[in-house]
C-alpha cells in the first residue's frame, strides 16, 4: 500500500495539533509492505523521520495552494492509495482520504475566530468531513459533536486519543535545576500557579487572570502566574489583563519540551481555564509531572481529567478563583496526585497510531 501524510504542520509551534501529528508518527509501525510518503515544509528538519517515511518537501509558501492543489499533485506522482490530512482536504482528488478533525471549535463560537479564518473553517471544515472516506478526531465529546453537526454516520468517526510523551514525568532536584528556571523566566522565588495554551481567545486567560488577581488579592500571598504560550490571534485582552498587575504574571511565550517539562515540575498547581477543547493534552502532561490540576468543567475536559482534577464554571470569575484556592489549599494532595498518573496511563500514543494504520488499510480495501 502506498499512504500519503499531509506533515504541514510540524513545526508550526501550533501546541496539540502538532504535538498529536509528532506522537502518531513516532508511534506508527509501518509495514515492510508500506510506502509512507511524509509531506512537509521545506523550512523544517526532518531527519528524525527519514528511517521511517519518504519525506518529501512542499514547493509551494501558500497554505491554499498547498492544501488544494499541491497535495493532490504529489499523490498522483507518488501514486498514493491513501491520504491523511489535518481539518482540510483537496477539491479533486484522486485517492482516498481520511482528515484529522481535532474539533469544530467555531460551530459554536463564531466570534471567537479572525473573521477571515472563521470563514475558511465554516467552509473547509465541513467539505472535509462530509467528503473523507473517515475522519480521526481526539475524544468521543468531539466525535459526538462532529456527527451531529454534519450528520455523519457515527462509524466514520474514529476516535484517536491524544496521550502524554514518556518524556513528562517528575524530575529530580538536579533535571530540574529550578534556580536558574526561576532565572531564566523570570519568576523569581515565589510560588507558582502554571497554565499552558497559546494566547487566543477559547484559552479564557484573561478570566484567569482576573481570577488569580482576586484570589492573590483576598489571601495577600506571594504567588505568581505563570502563562505558557505563543501569541495566537486576537490576544489583545490578554496583554490587557496582565499590565493590571504585571508584577504578578509572567508571560512565557512558546518553550521547548526540556523548559516545559521543568516549568510542570516547579508549578505548585496546573489550573486550564479553556472553555472549548477536543482534548486538552496540557491537563495530563501536568499530572504526568506530578501536580494537581483543575480544568473546565466542559466539553472534552472532564472525559479527559475523569476524578484526578477539580472542575470550575471557566464564565464565572469566582468559580475560577474558588478552583484556585482549592488546590492551593488542597488537604489530599498526594492522593491528587496518585490519580493523577493513574489517568494519564488511560491513554496512549500507539494505540491511537494503532487505529490510525488499520484504517489506513481498511480505506482501501
Amino acid at each position: 500500500m502506498i499512504i500519503g501524510i499531509d506533515g504541514h504542520m510540524l513545526g508550526d509551534h501550533s501546541g496539540g495539533n502538532e504535538s498529536y501529528y509528532r506522537n502518531i508518527l513516532r508511534e506508527m509501525v509501518v509495514s515492510s509492505d508500506d510506502i509512507v510518503y511524509l509531506f512537509v515544509r521545506d523550512t523544517i528538519e526532518a531527519d528524525e523521520y527519514k528511517d521511517k517515511f519518504r519525506v518529501i518537501r512542499f514547493r509551494s509558501k501558500s497554505a491554499f495552494l498547498r492544501n488544494f492543489y499541491e497535495l493532490d499533485l504529489l499523490c498522483k506522482k507518488y501514486q498514493v492509495e491513501v491520504l491523511h490530512t489535518q481539518y482540510f482536504i483537496p477539491f479533486i482528488r484522486h485517492c482516498k482520504v481520511v482528515c484529522t478533525i481535532h474539533d469544530i471549535c467555531f460551530e459554536h463560537y463564531k466570534d471567537i475566530f479572525i473573521k477571515k479564518e472563521y470563514l475558511r473553517q465554516k467552509i473547509l471544515i465541513p467539505y472535509a468531513a462530509k467528503h473523507s472516506d473517515y475522519i480521526f478526531t481526539v475524544s468521543e465529546y468531539s466525535k459526538n459533536d462532529i456527527v451531529k453537526q454534519y450528520r455523519i454516520k457515527p462509524e466514520k468517526v474514529i476516535v484517536t486519543y491524544n496521550a502524554v510523551n514518556q518524556r513528562f514525568h517528575t524530575l529530580d532536584k538536579n533535571d530540574l535545576n529550578e534556580e536558574e528556571l526561576r532565572g531564566k523566566f523570570g519568576i523569581g522565588k515565589a510560588k507558582y500557579i502554571l497554565t499552558v495554551g497559546n494566547l487566543q481567545p477559547r484559552k479564557n486567560i484573561p478570566r484567569l487572570i482576573e481570577a488569580f488577581n482576586l484570589w492573590n488579592k483576598q489571601n495577600n500571598h506571594d504567588v505568581k502566574l505563570v502563562i505558557v504560550g505563543k501569541k495566537a490571534w486576537l490576544y489583545s485582552d490578554v496583554i490587557k489583563a496582565v499590565n493590571k498587575k504585571p508584577e504578578s504574571i509572567v508571560l512565557t511565550d512558546y518553550v521547548s519540551d526540556e523548559d516545559l517539562i521543568r516549568l510542570y515540575n516547579g508549578a505548585e498547581c496546573f489550573i486550564y481555564p479553556s472553555f472549548f477543547e477536543g482534548f486538552g493534552i496540557p491537563p495530563l502532561e501536568a499530572m504526568a509531572c506530578g501536580i494537581p490540576v483543575a480544568v473546565a468543567n466542559t466539553t472534552s475536559l472532564p472525559e479527559v481529567v475523569g476524578n484526578a482534577g477539580l472542575y470550575f464554571d471557566p464564565f464565572m470569575i469566582s468559580s475560577i478563583a474558588d478552583a484556585i484556592d482549592r488546590l492551593m489549599n488542597y488537604k489530599d494532595r498526594n492522593e491528587m496526585i496518585k490519580k493523577g498518573f493513574k489517568q494519564v496511563g488511560k491513554f496512549h500514543w500507539n494505540d491511537s497510531a494503532g487505529l490510525i494504520v488499520d484504517t489506513y488499510h481498511r480505506t482501501v480495501r
